[in-house]
Formats: C-alpha cells, sequence, structure tokens
C-alpha cells in the first residue's frame, strides 16, 4: 500500500507535525496560565501578610498575556474554535456549495496573508529590541527583556499563518471535488 492510498502522505504528516507543534504551543501556554496564578496570589498573599509583593508582577502580568495569546491562537484555529461570524457562509454553503467552499477559502487565505503581515512587521522591532537590550520595568526594582515577548508575537503569527494555510488547502481540495 503507497503512502498516497494509506492517507498519510506528505500533506498528512505535515498535518500531524503542525497538530504537535501548535499542541506543544497550546500545553505551555497552559502552563504559564497556572504559573501566572501561583505567582498573582503569591504577590497577593505577600502583599497582604508581610507587606512585600513581589517585584514585578505587573509587568510579568502584561506581557505575558500577549504570550499567551499568541502561543495559542494557531492551536485555537486549528482546531476550528476560533470565533467567527458565519451566518452568511452558512446560508451560501447550504444553498451553493462550491460558492460557500470558494468564501471560505479565500478567507483562509486572508487569514494567512494577515498572520505573515504581522509576523513580518514584528520580526525587525525583535531584532532591534535584543540588539538594544530593550527592557521593561523600572531600573533598580524589576526589569525584563522586552525580545522573548515579541519573538512569541513572531512565532504564533507563523504558525497561525500555518494553521490558515492548512485550512486553505484542505478547503481546496474539497473545492476541487465537489
Amino acid at each position: 500500500m503507497s503512502t498516497e492510498t494509506s492517507g498519510v502522505g506528505v500533506r498528512g504528516r505535515l498535518d500531524q507535525v503542525a497538530d504537535v507543534v501548535m499542541g506543544a504551543a497550546n500545553v505551555v501556554a497552559t502552563l504559564w496560565i497556572l504559573w501566572l496564578m501561583v505567582l498573582i496570589v503569591s504577590d497577593v498573599i505577600g502583599r497582604e501578610t508581610i507587606g512585600q509583593p513581589i517585584a514585578g508582577v505587573p509587568e510579568m502580568v502584561k506581557f505575558s498575556i500577549v504570550g499567551i495569546v499568541f502561543l495559542q491562537i494557531a492551536h485555537t484555529h486549528r482546531k476550528g474554535e476560533m470565533i467567527r461570524s458565519d451566518g452568511i457562509l452558512g446560508m451560501v454553503r447550504a444553498r451553493w456549495p462550491r460558492a460557500g467552499l470558494a468564501m471560505d477559502l479565500f478567507a483562509q487565505l486572508c487569514g494567512a496573508a494577515f498572520a505573515s503581515t504581522l509576523a513580518w512587521t514584528v520580526w525587525p522591532k525583535v531584532i532591534r529590541a535584543y540588539e538594544r537590550g530593550e527592557m521593561e520595568g523600572v531600573q533598580g526594582h524589576f526589569t525584563m527583556p522586552v525580545w522573548p515577548f515579541l519573538f512569541l508575537i513572531v512565532l504564533g503569527a507563523i504558525l497561525l499563518a500555518v494553521s490558515f494555510l492548512l485550512t486553505a488547502t484542505a478547503e481546496f481540495k474539497e473545492y476541487r471535488t465537489a
């Protein structure tokens, strides 16, 4: 049996790799959320019981939210759980299936273009922040580098673009056979 007839061709392997990578990013983000919860509770307890808050918690939370969102967004799209209004698409697909597929294909390609543009736009900011040693916080109290969080935006946007392209590929395959 060939790899094409067994259903595990190059595209199938690419889908599997994408699922693993996006799933791993989602797990990392979920663990990060748990860590933030412990950090915030510890900060509150330290502040209220001994008058010693943990330095930098507001800055860590502020940047963590961005990192978490971009680590989870590709997995969310890949699993079909991205919020979208598809009432019109559903009506078009019910009446004209090929037109609905074409509309969805176009939407997936637009999403890939947007995500790619975001990654392309933020990447120079990652390099600049790294080279300049840009920090967030209060000097002498708490500072942290900015570039890792900008890098997570780029990574998440690239993963999202891949997810959009994989979905567009599936839509195109369905369009050709419809």
